[in-house]
């Protein structure tokens, strides 16, 4: 992937998956049309998808209509005002790592073959896109299905795509969950959270209060995103997240009460070097409160993808005829004979906070 292009307003960019996030609808608009403005939009499609199968993975099945600014936005404070779902950032996170040969993500337990299995769909991304498009039951799986491989094949980061993947799996092989709407946050956004790893400011900022706190850079970047970056405003338990956050952390010397120590002594180190950036960022932004015409764009935008959704529902329940799924071996895939999965043991409550 080519890297980002100098004029590229990277912290904005990294702001508006915070806002997505945390719920906060109103800087999302705002963020989505400024990034617009400056002829980021490209980027922004992309990018919707990417966020939407990162965060909530079953509004796959409602993002395949982004093609202009207002349904772009429409999907994005959708995915804002929903209860977040990041079963697939964690399988697919897992997958990617075992994919490049680090098999510590594997811990012996029956849900490894999951890890497996995506890891060879990274691998193998024909004969998976085939193999999931043959085994959909219903028209909710066959959306999801094609609205994850039109984002697959749009690019983004490997781990990005694993995302996609990991939620067409997770949708063949346990079905689409519920979710929905959770109270819109009301407080002032802390724009400091977007100066994180995935700007330059932020890597300074993380390297600079590590080396005040006596702390690795490295535990120091990884803790703040998972107790910072990746807060978010109401999300569901999830076996595969908290899964990703624990071996992630176990593969730099840290468990969660650890980690937690570190951040409580960091946090307020990286927040005052941040302070200027993030007063600044909030400048840029002009973010004082949407005008009427952004916020009747977005109202319009959110019928009018409603209207598309059942419009395509409609297309697909005509055509759809009635057969057995077929559930040949695809060799040399390893998806022999996959019927859905049942979990073995429950999951364990993150302590992380937000999870």
């Amino acid at each position: 992937m080519k890297k980002a292009n100098p004029e590229t307003h990277q912290a904005c960019r990294s702001l508006l998956q915070k806002t997505v996030r945390r719920g906060d609808v109103a800087l999302t608009q705002i963020v989505a049309h400024h990034l617009h403005e400056i002829g980021d939009t490209s980027w922004l499609k992309m990018r919707t998808a990417v966020i939407t199968f990162e965060e909530c993975w079953p509004l796959g099945t409602e993002i395949y209509a982004t093609k202009d600014i207002e349904s772009i936005t429409c999907a994005l404070v959708r995915t804002a005002r929903m209860v977040k779902r990041k079963d697939a950032s964690g399988l697919g996170s897992l997958a990617y790592a075992l994919s490049t040969g680090d098999g510590s993500v594997l811990s012996g337990d029956p849900e490894d073959q999951c890890i497996q299995h995506v890891s060879h769909a990274i691998k193998m991304p024909d004969q998976f896109w085939l193999w999931a498009t043959k085994n959909c039951a219903n028209d909710n799986q066959r959306i999801l299905i094609e609205s994850a491989q039109k984002a697959y094949r749009r690019g983004g980061w490997p781990w990005d795509r694993a995302f996609m993947q990991a939620a067409a799996y997770l949708a063949i092989t346990e079905g689409i969950p519920d979710i929905y709407p959770v109270p819109e946050v009301k407080q002032d956004f802390p724009f400091w959270v977007a100066l994180d790893k995935h700007t330059p400011k932020g890597k300074e900022a993380l390297s600079e209060a590590a080396r005040i706190a006596g702390f690795p850079v490295r535990q120091v970047t990884w803790v703040s995103f998972y107790f910072e970056s990746a807060l978010s405003n109401d999300s569901t338990d999830s076996c595969w997240w908290n899964r990703e956050i624990q071996w992630r952390l176990s593969r730099i010397g840290l468990d969660l009460g650890k980690a937690e120590l570190i951040w409580a002594k960091t946090r307020p180190i990286v927040m005052n070097i941040l302070r200027e950036e993030a007063n600044a960022l909030k400048e840029h932004l002009g973010s004082e409160a949407l005008d009427e015409d952004v916020s009747g764009k977005a109202a319009a935008s959110q019928k009018h993808l409603g209207d598309r959704i059942s419009h395509q529902s409609s297309l697909w329940e005509t055509e759809r005829v009635q057969e057995s799924v077929d559930n040949a071996v695809l060799e040399p895939f390893v998806f022999e004979k996959i019927e859905h999965l049942q979990r073995h043991g429950s999951s364990v409550q993150s302590r992380l906070p937000g999870f």
